[in-house]
C-alpha cells in the first residue's frame, strides 16, 4: 500500500542531502530554459549525432562561435551536470532508505530517461520525440523539486495543523490545478513543435480553465493561516507567476501573431520564458498539492467528505 506524505515516517534532517536534491532541482531549471531556447531557435539538430557532438565527447571545434551549436552543446552540457548531481542524489538518498531512497532513484530515473530521450529526437530526427522529450523535462523538474522538498528541514519538522476549513476539498483542488497545469503545458509544447490553429485555440481556452483554477487555489491558499508551514508562501509565489505568464502569455500570441520582426530576440526570449515560468509554475501547484498532504490534518470524524461547505475566497 503507497504512504501518504503524512505517513512518512520522520528522519533527522539531513543537510546534505537537502543541498544535493535542491541542487538538482535547481540545475534542472536552466536545463528545460535552454532547452527551450533551443527548440524557439529551431537549433535541435545542430549536431546530427549523439551522445558525441559533431565526434566530440565535451566540445566540439568552435562551437561557441555559432548561435544554434552553442544552444545544443550548451543544452547537452548543463544535461551532463544534471546527470552527475542526480548520480550523488541517488548515492547519498539510497543509504537513507524508505521513501527517500525511492524519491532519489526516481529522479536519477527520470533525467537519465529524459537524456535518453533527447538522444533518440537527434538519431530519429524526430518532432513528437521532441515533443515527448519537452514535456518529460517538465516531469523531471518536478520529481527533483519534490525531492528537495521533501528532505527539506521545513517538511521534516513539520507538525500538521488542524481546524482548517475544507481542508480534504484544498487538498483534491491542489492536484485538479498540477494536472491542469501540465494538459496545458502539453497542449503549449503542441503548438511550438506542430503549430496550427487547432493547437492555438485549443492553448487559448485551455488556459482560461487553468487561469481560473490557479486563481482559486492560489488565492485559498495565501488566505490559510501561519500554522501550515509554507503554504502561504507558495500560494504567493503561485499568484505572481500567474501574473507574469498571462504577461509573458499574451507577449507570445503577439509573436505568433507575427506582430514582431522576424529578427527580433523577441521571437525566441518570449516563448522560451513563457516555457520556463510555466514549469514554475507547475511545480509550485505540486508543491502545494503534496504540502497540504504533510502541513493539513484532516479529522476523520469531522464528516468532510460527507459534503462540507467549500469556502469561496475571490
Amino acid at each position: 500500500m503507497t504512504k501518504s506524505p503524512r505517513d512518512i515516517q520522520s528522519r533527522p534532517h539531513s543537510v546534505l542531502l537537502h543541498r544535493l536534491a535542491l541542487a538538482t532541482a535547481v540545475a534542472v531549471f536552466p536545463l528545460i530554459m535552454v532547452g527551450a531556447g533551443v527548440t524557439s531557435l529551431d537549433a535541435g539538430m545542430a549536431f546530427p549525432d549523439w551522445p558525441t557532438s559533431n565526434g566530440h565527447l565535451v566540445n566540439p571545434p568552435q562551437w561557441w562561435q555559432h548561435s544554434d551549436m552553442r544552444w545544443e552543446h550548451g543544452h547537452r552540457l548543463i544535461g551532463w551536470v544534471v546527470g552527475m548531481l542526480a548520480t550523488a542524489l541517488l548515492v547519498v538518498s539510497w543509504r537513507r532508505g524508505g521513501t527517500i531512497r525511492v524519491l532519489g532513484l526516481t529522479t536519477f530515473l527520470a533525467i537519465a530517461t529524459q537524456g535518453v530521450l533527447g538522444g533518440f529526437r537527434v538519431m530519429e530526427i524526430s518532432q513528437p520525440l521532441a515533443m515527448l522529450h519537452g514535456i518529460f523535462g517538465q516531469l523531471c523538474f518536478c520529481v527533483a523539486g519534490v525531492t528537495a522538498f521533501v528532505t527539506s528541514r521545513a517538511w521534516t519538522e513539520a507538525k500538521p495543523a488542524g481546524g482548517i476549513p475544507a481542508g480534504g476539498f484544498l487538498q483534491k483542488l491542489g492536484w485538479f490545478v498540477t494536472v491542469a497545469v501540465l494538459i496545458q503545458l502539453a497542449l503549449g509544447a503542441a503548438l511550438r513543435h506542430f503549430g496550427g490553429n487547432h493547437a492555438l485555440i485549443a492553448h487559448l481556452l485551455w488556459a482560461v480553465v487553468t487561469l481560473l483554477m490557479v486563481g482559486w487555489l492560489a488565492m485559498w491558499v495565501m488566505g490559510l493561516p501561519e500554522s501550515v508551514g509554507v503554504l502561504p508562501k507558495l500560494g504567493k509565489l503561485l499568484a505572481g507567476l500567474t501574473m507574469i505568464q498571462l504577461l509573458l502569455g499574451g507577449g507570445a500570441f503577439v509573436i505568433t501573431m507575427g506582430v514582431v520582426g522576424e529578427a527580433s530576440s523577441m521571437n525566441w526570449l518570449v516563448p522560451t520564458a513563457h516555457v520556463a515560468v510555466g514549469a514554475l509554475l507547475l511545480m509550485s501547484s505540486l508543491l502545494i498539492s503534496i504540502g497540504t498532504r504533510r502541513f493539513i490534518a484532516i479529522d476523520p470524524t469531522s464528516g468532510e467528505s460527507a459534503g462540507q461547505t467549500i469556502p469561496v475566497v475571490f
